[in-house]
């Protein structure tokens, strides 16, 4: 939403927003000077001529209630920024989307391109969500949550995969794939559909109106290079060779998804060369906070599924001597509840774990399983269950030794947590 402010403030709107917290980014709309506040405020809604909201804002919010039929999606509202701009990517997936869009996005930049993006995230390379340099091309993530995605109709659509989630929504893996192949065959007439790894089977798309469809696996692929970096293949051409900074296999497969696209997109291969391999990564991801007072790094990560988790230990598995401490706080009821088994499966992987109360977002307890519930079932040798931050960082500090490493989990406040370890720091 921060994004789409700043964006629309570009095209000439006058614009304002409101939020229940002041989280970082609404401080920063601040300080640019954008009318951003906390809580409610009925007569604002009433003035605007469109009021946008989120998948996750009930219909009985005073704001939503306020602007009647003047309110509308953020999908539809992203649907009509698209329109500014000759051409739009589309990135989705389960997982992933934030940094394949932040990666096209700085291959895009030091490849000339004259374009614009709309992140999920803080991309380094940006010091923001957003980079506003053109309308020839328009890249934007694409959310599946209720949804949201079917409100566009881009140039090329990205699926990332398909797993179970948002399981407040989706009630199976078939509703799941039902959607995704609807997003992926939207694109327009002479469009592009790019499916990634173990979705081909799932997805159906019709290569109808000169749609091009290609396939991770078969159209093409990626190799780890010893020492660093990866061979993109494509069919039918000579092996390309390019480096990224970002750590694990799932990022060299979010880079060689990037490197693939950008290039159907246009974007000299020079150039999706220089910005892979001057990618600073998207905050939140497998960031680096500071240090324990015993000297055991500490990192940040914004995984809240079990696949986004299991990624990030495997990375810090190869960097860690000692053990693997996991502070992780829940991301909805009904994500817990949905996926269970894999939560305590995964979880149960940590060396030492720390849970905290379930960040409930936009639901309340009844909606599916508590935090402490998972806990209950995890087997991690040492557990601890805590109820809020600062005790959660005396513990952390009293464990953690210079060979372990700390890994602070989820999507939610916890960013709190992981934020008093840099304060430490400077």
């Amino acid at each position: 939403m921060s994004a789409l402010i700043r964006i629309a403030a570009k095209l000439g709107a006058v614009v304002s927003g409101s939020d229940r917290t002041a989280s970082e980014e609404f401080v920063s709309l601040q300080k640019q000077g954008f009318n951003v506040y906390l809580g409610s405020r009925p007569e604002v809604a009433k003035r605007a001529d469109v009021v946008v909201y989120t998948a996750a804002i009930k219909e009985q919010d005073s704001e939503r209630v306020a602007a009647g039929e003047r309110g509308i999606t953020r999908a539809a509202f992203l649907s009509e920024i698209c329109g500014y701009f000759n051409k739009t990517i589309a990135v989705s997936g389960t997982h992933g989307k934030t940094t394949v869009s932040a990666m096209i996005s700085c291959c895009a930049a030091a490849g000339g391109a004259k374009f614009s993006a709309h992140i999920g995230g803080v991309v380094r390379n940006f010091s923001g969500n957003t980079f506003l340099a053109g309308e020839d091309l328009f890249i934007t993530e694409a959310c599946e949550y209720k949804d949201s995605f079917l409100s566009l109709r881009p140039d090329m659509a990205i699926v990332l995969n398909a797993e179970r989630d948002h399981s407040d929504y989706f009630l199976s893996m078939e509703q799941i794939y039902r959607s995704f192949s609807t997003f992926a065959s939207q694109v327009k007439k002479g469009g592009t559909v790019i499916l990634g790894e173990g979705v081909s089977p799932h997805i159906n798309v019709c290569a109808c109106d000169g749609i091009r469809i290609y396939r991770y696996g078969e159209d093409f692929d990626f190799l780890k290079a010893e020492g660093g970096g990866f061979y993109l293949k494509v069919k039918g051409q000579p092996d390309r060779f390019f480096t990224t900074p970002a750590k694990g296999k799932h990022n060299l497969y979010n880079a060689a998804v990037a490197a693939f696209a950008s290039l159907l997109a246009g974007i000299s291969e020079d150039g999706v060369r220089m910005g892979l391999a001057a990618f600073l990564g998207v905050k939140r991801r497998y960031e680096y906070m500071g240090n324990t007072i015993g000297g055991a790094p500490v990192v940040h990560d914004y995984a809240h599924h079990p696949s986004e988790i299991r990624a990030v230990l495997e990375v810090a598995r190869e960097q860690t001597q000692g053990r693997l401490i996991v502070v992780f706080e829940p991301h909805t009821y009904s994500r817990t509840k949905g996926l269970f088994r894999d939560f305590t499966e995964v979880l149960s992987q940590a060396d030492v774990l720390i849970m905290l109360p379930t960040y409930s977002a936009r639901e309340v307890p009844a909606e599916g399983v508590d935090a402490k519930t998972l806990f209950c079932a995890v087997t991690a040798p040492e557990r601890y269950y805590l109820s809020d931050y600062a005790s959660a960082k005396g513990l952390i500090d009293r464990l953690a030794r210079s060979r372990d490493s700390v890994l602070i989990l989820g999507a939610g406040s916890v960013e709190e947590l992981a934020e008093s370890f840099r304060k430490d720091r400077v």
